[in-house]
């Protein structure tokens, strides 16, 4: 729906939110190529994430991803990043496994007006055999993942109002911090 002034852009079929940008804004946009900046390569627009060939669901809205399959192009350090939300609930990684890097997994209130307000609760498994841990998560919570140590599965258990989920870790791609073969030693 275009008209002299402003232009609609709908971001996704899940969500029924419209943004209208007046004319001069879309004119500077497409003016201003990011790529053909000095800094433009630093700047990565509308990063969004690949489906989880492991859990499957034709209805889960767009999330956030980088460095999932492939690194960042001209990003002198490697990362891997999710943001996704959580809006019902389900066993999202199902296997134990293991990383040769550091990992932060992160559970955040949906809210973006007031993060405290964490509608879920979530279980996290870390640590293997005798030593294995259940943790419950019930507020807005960031976890440190040492380098090798067994965790998951991660395991959204009641999910009351839609929280948000990620992990961030300094390796070029997901699959390169080996974790390709879940339950691996």
């Amino acid at each position: 729906m275009e008209n002299s002034n402003y232009l609609y852009i709908k971001f996704s079929t899940k969500i029924d939110d419209i943004y209208f940008y007046p004319e001069p804004v879309l004119k500077y946009w497409k003016e201003m190529k990011m790529a053909d900046t000095k800094y433009g390569k630093y700047f990565l627009k509308e990063p969004w994430g690949l489906p989880n060939k492991a859990n499957p669901d034709p209805n889960a809205p767009v999330y956030i991803g980088i460095g999932q399959e492939v690194p960042v192009k001209d990003w002198d350090e490697p990362m891997t990043q999710v943001l996704r939300p959580i809006y019902k609930p389900m066993i999202m990684i199902p296997n134990g496994h293991r990383h040769n890097c550091p990992e932060i997994l992160y559970f955040i209130g949906g809210n973006p007006m007031n993060f405290k307000d964490f509608g879920a609760e979530v279980e996290l498994l870390m640590g293997e055999g005798k030593d294995v841990e259940k943790h419950i998560i019930t507020s807005t919570t960031w976890v440190y993942v040492p380098r090798n140590l067994f965790h998951c599965p991660v395991n959204f258990k009641r999910v009351d109002r839609p929280i948000m989920f990620g992990h961030i870790m300094f390796t070029p791609t997901y699959a390169s911090s080996g974790a390709a073969n879940p339950g691996s030693k």
